[in-house]
C-alpha cells in the first residue's frame, strides 16, 4: 500500500509532523512501513507557459518554442509530440541540475539556439504520466509564471510504502490508513462537503431500473451521468503513477484513483449495455451458479460478478455518452470462500473485496461525483438507486478488568473508550456490571473477539508505553496419558532397535483388495472412504502386516539377504473405530556370513523369531491358534498371552505369499499395543546367596500343549522355585507317540544354600506329581 504526506494531508491535519515521526507511528500501529522515498524537485525549475510553437526549420521531430518563464521569454528547442502553444509547463532554466545528472546550459540544436528544457515528468524525478512533457494544471496548486515547482507542496512529497497484512482490508485506502493515523495523533478526520442536487437535474429514476432478489449478499448503490468529455487532473495522474496503477482510460484512471482513496470499489457501465437504444436502463441483481451476487443485463446476460470480476464488453470508457457508476459491498468471507479454487477470471477487485473494502458506499460514488465535476464537462442525473443489504452487527462484551489483565496494565476506562470509539467501534458501558458491550465496525470484519479488541488498544496505547514486568513461570505436571503413551512408544522403539529391527511407517491407508485377499476386516461400506488418494490406497487400513510385507519384498529385491521391520501405528476396525498395534516381521537369514556358519547362516525359524520378540516385550505364553487369516501358514502360527491376556498372534506367512512376494521364510506377528505392559518398575529384595539349576528330561504325550503342563507346574512349585522353562525338545520315532521335552527348574532361597539332597527332594516331588497327573516319566 502506497500513501504519501501530502494526500494523508488532505484527510488528517499532519503537516507539521516529520515523516519520520509518521513511519513510527504507522509502525507502532501495526501498519508496518517498507520502505521511504522524498520526491524533491530540482532547483531552478519553474512554471512557465508556452507563447508559441513552431517547426523547427532543419529538423522534423523538433519544435521552436517561445516560453514566458516569468516576466522573461526564452527560446526552447523541444522534441515532444504533445508540446502546443498556452500549455502550462515545466521548464528547467539554465544552470538547473536534473536527478539524471543532467545539467541544463544554452545549446544550439540544428543550428537553433535553445535557453532551457521543457521536462517530462520523469526527467524531474515525478511517476511516469505520458510519454511526453508535464501539462501543467491547478490541481497542484495556483500557478503563478517563474514560481519554482520545488516551492509546490504536492510534488515535493514523501512516499510512504506500507506492508499491509491481509486481515487489514480497511487499511487498503487512503482514507483508512488516515483513520488510523488520526487516533494516533489524537485528530480529527476530514470530511466531504455535502453537495445539494440542482433543481434542474432530471432525476436518475428517469434512466434506470434497479431490480433485485432478497436473498442479495451484498449492498449496491448507483448513479449516472451524461458524458461530453473527461478530463483528468495532473495530480491525480503523478499519485496514481506513485500507487502503480496503470490505465490508459481517463474515466478509468478516476474510477481508479476514486477506490484508492476512499477504499469504497467502484465500477462503470455502459449505459447501453442494459437498455435497447434510448430506453431505460434495466439492472438486474441476483444470484449466479456460485452462490455469489451478479449483475445481469435486461437480456439475461452476465455482465459482472459482485467483488471478482467485470466483462470487458460492458465497460465504460471516457467515450460513452451515458455512464453508470455503481459502488457495491459484500462482505471478505462471502467472496473469499465462495470464490476460491473456481475459474471466474477474476480481476483485481477481488484482491479488495476479499480482504475487505469500505461498506459506506455514498461517501466513495460522493468522492468520485466530486473529483469528476471539477475539471470534467458532465450532466449529473440527480439522486441514485440503490440496494442495501442489511448486515449483522457483531457485538463483543468486554470486562474491563480482562483486557487489564490481557494487556498487563491497567488502562483507564476513559481512555480504552475513547480508543475505541475514534477507530470506529461502537462502544457502551455499564458501570455497574464492570462491562463494555463493543459493536464491531463493519469495515473492520478482522475483528471478532475480546483479544481482537485488546489488540486494538494496545496498538494505539503503544506497546512500547505498557511497562515491563517479569514472567512468571510455573510449569504444569507433564505426566498425563498422552505423555504416558508417547513414553511407552519410545520405550518399545528403542528396545525393538536393539534387538535388531528397522523401523518403518506407512500410511493409514490400504488396498482393499489386500484385505480381501488376506481375509482382513473390511470398512462397512457406508464408512468407506469417499474420495481416495489413488485406487491402491482406497481403505482404511485393519492391519500393519500387509504394507510391511510390501517394504521387506522391496528390500529383498534389491539384495537384502535378511530384513527386520517393525512399526507402531493406528489401525481401524469395519465400524471405523481406530487402535493402536505394534507389528514385526523377519525375513531371510537369521545372522550374518561368518566364519562361525562357514558363510552359510540358517533362515529364521518360529523359535528364534519368537526369542526375539521375547527380548522386546518380556515373559509371554504362546498358545495354539485356531483360526488364521490368509496371511499366515496354519502350521506355524499361535496366540500371544501377556499376563493371561490374548495380545495378538505370531506366525510363519504362508507359502502361497511368500512365493507371491518373492519373499524367503518369513514370521509376522501382530500385538494389540495397549495390552503391552508399562508401568513404574517396582525394586523388588533378591537374594544374595547363589542359585542351583537342574535338567529333568520328561517323556511328554505328543498331542499335550506345552502351555497345560507349564500352568500345573506354576500350580505345584516349591517356593524355592524361583524359575523353569523349556531348553530342548526331541522327537524320535523310537519314543512313539512320546516327545522327549527338556526342561531347566531353577531354585534359589534368600536364606541359605541349597544342598544336593534338598534339590533332589525337590526334583524328586515334582517328578511324582507330573506322573500322578498326566502320566509322564523320565526319559
Amino acid at each position: 500500500m502506497i500513501v504519501t504526506k501530502q494526500w494523508l494531508n488532505e484527510w488528517i491535519d499532519i503537516g507539521a509532523i516529520e515523516t519520520d515521526t509518521i513511519t513510527l507511528a504507522l509502525n507502532a500501529i501495526g501498519l508496518e512501513v517498507d520502505g521511504v522515498q522524498k520526491i524533491r524537485v530540482p532547483h531552478n525549475v519553474v512554471v512557465a507557459k508556452v507563447i508559441s510553437c513552431e517547426k523547427h526549420p532543419n529538423a522534423d521531430k523538433l519544435n521552436v518554442c517561445q516560453v514566458d518563464v516569468g516576466g522573461d521569454i526564452q527560446q526552447i528547442v523541444c522534441g515532444a509530440k504533445n508540446v502546443a502553444a498556452g500549455q502550462l509547463v515545466a521548464v528547467a532554466l539554465m544552470g538547473a541540475e536534473l536527478p539524471g545528472g543532467l545539467k541544463i546550459k544554452k545549446a544550439k540544436l540544428r543550428d537553433v539556439e535553445s535557453c532551457g528544457m521543457i521536462c517530462s515528468s520523469t526527467e524531474l524525478g515525478l511517476p511516469k504520466i505520458n510519454d511526453g512533457i508535464m501539462i501543467l494544471d491547478e490541481s497542484i496548486g495556483e500557478l503563478i509564471l517563474g514560481k519554482p515547482l520545488c516551492e509546490y507542496p504536492v510534488l515535493n512529497d514523501d512516499v510512504i510504502e506500507i506492508g499491509l497484512t491481509p486481515n487489514r482490508g480497511d487499511c487498503q485506502s487512503i482514507y483508512g490508513v488516515a483513520r488510523d493515523l488520526s487516533v494516533y495523533f489524537d485528530v480529527e478526520v476530514r470530511t466531504l462537503g455535502q453537495k445539494e442536487e440542482e433543481e434542474n437535474q432530471p432525476g436518475v429514476g428517469r434512466v434506470l431500473h434497479l431490480q433485485g432478489s432478497e436473498t442479495l449478499n451484498g449492498s449496491y448503490m448507483y448513479k449516472v451521468f451524461d458524458n461530453t468529455e473527461i478530463a483528468v487532473p495532473l495530480l491525480v495522474e503523478l499519485r496514481l503513477g506513485m500507487a502503480e496503477i496503470e490505465s490508459s482510460c481517463l474515466l478509468n484512471k478516476l474510477i481508479e484513483y476514486a477506490t484508492y482513496v476512499t477504499g469504497v470499489l467502484l465500477r462503470a457501465y455502459n449505459h447501453a449495455c442494459f437498455c435497447e437504444k434510448e430506453d431505460k436502463a434495466k439492472i438486474i441483481i441476483t444470484k449466479d451458479e456460485h452462490e455469489l451476487d451478479a449483475i445481469y443485463a435486461y437480456d439475461g446476460s452476465k455482465v459482472a460478478i459482485t467483488g471478482v470480476t467485470q466483462m470487458s464488453e460492458c465497460k465504460a470508457s471516457a467515450l460513452d455518452k451515458r455512464i453508470i457508476i455503481e459502488a457495491n459491498y459484500t462482505h471478505p468471507e462471502i467472496i473469499a470462500s465462495r470464490s476460491a479454487n473456481k475459474k471466474l477470471g477474476a480481476d483485481k477487485h477481488l484482491y479488495r473485496s476479499s480482504r475487505g473494502s469500505e461498506p459506506k458506499l455514498s461517501f466513495g460514488l460522493h468522492y468520485f461525483m466530486k473529483m469528476l465535476m471539477k475539471r470534467s464537462a458532465v450532466m449529473l442525473y440527480a439522486d441514485s438507486q440503490q440496494m442495501v443489504h442489511d448486515f449483522e452487527e457483531q457485538v463483543v462484551n468486554a470486562h474491563q478488568s480482562d483486557l487489564n489483565a490481557m494487556i498487563g496494565e491497567e488502562i483507564p476506562k476513559s481512555r480504552i473508550i475513547k480508543i475505541l470509539k475514534h477507530l470506529g467501534f461502537g462502544v457502551n458501558f455499564a458501570f455497574e456490571q464492570d462491562v463494555m458491550n463493543i459493536k464491531i465496525p463493519q469495515f473492520r470484519p478482522d475483528v471478532q473477539n475480546i483479544q481482537d479488541i485488546c489488540e486494538e488498544i494496545v496498538r494505539i496505547v503503544g506497546i512500547d508505553n505498557i511497562t515491563s514486568k517479569p514472567f512468571v513461570f510455573a510449569e504444569k505436571l507433564k505426566i498425563n496419558q498422552p505423555y504416558i503413551d508417547f513414553k511407552k512408544r519410545m520405550m518399545y522403539r528403542h528396545r525393538c532397535v536393539a534387538a535388531g529391527f528397522f523401523e518403518t511407517l506407512h500410511f493409514v491407508f490400504d488396498n482393499s483388495e489386500n484385505a480381501k485377499k488376506f481375509n482382513l476386516p473390511l470398512l462397512d461400506d457406508a464408512l468407506e472412504v469417499a474420495n481416495p488418494i489413488t485406487s491402491e490406497l482406497n481403505t482404511l487400513r485393519s492391519s500393519l502386516l500387509p504394507n510391511i510385507l510390501n517394504a521387506v519384498s522391496n528390500n529383498l529385491k534389491f539384495g537384502k539377504k535378511r530384513v527386520a521391520l517393525f512399526e507402531v501405528g493406528s489401525v481401524f476396525d469395519t465400524k471405523r473405530h481406530e487402535y493402536k498395534k505394534m507389528a514385526f516381521v523377519f525375513s531371510g537369514e537369521n545372522g550374518i556370513a561368518e566364519i562361525a556358519n562357514h558363510g552359510k547362516p540358517s533362515e529364521i525359524d518360529f523359535f528364534t523369531f519368537a526369542s526375539k520378540i521375547q527380548t522386546i516385550l518380556g515373559h509371554f505364553t504362546l498358545l495354539p491358534l485356531d483360526k488364521v487369516n490368509g496371511m499366515c501358514s496354519p502350521y506355524e502360527a499361535a496366540r500371544v498371552m501377556i499376563d493371561g491376556v490374548e495380545a495378538g498372534y505370531m506366525a510363519r506367512v504362508n507359502v502361497q505369499v511368500e512365493k507371491a512376494l518373492d519373499l524367503s521364510r518369513t514370521y509376522v506377528c501382530e500385538l494389540d499395543f495397549d495390552v503391552l505392559s508399562y508401568g513404574r518398575k517396582i525394586a523388588k529384595e533378591y537374594s544374595k546367596l547363589p542359585s542351583s539349576s537342574r535338567d529333568l528330561s520328561l517323556l511328554v504325550d505328543a498331542k499335550m500343549q506345552y502351555a497345560t503342563l507349564e500352568t500345573f507346574i506354576a500350580s505345584i512349585a516349591p517356593k524355592a522355585l524361583v524359575k523353569f522353562l523349556v531348553i530342548d525338545r526331541y522327537v524320535h520315532e523310537s519314543l512313539g507317540e512320546k516327545v522327549s521335552l527338556t526342561l531347566r527348574f531353577q531354585f534359589q532361597s534368600m536364606e541359605k544354600t541349597f544342598e544336593e539332597e534338598e534339590i533332589s527332594d525337590m526334583i524328586e516331588a515334582l517328578q511324582t506329581q507330573l506322573n500322578e497327573k498326566f502320566g509322564i516319566t523320565i526319559r
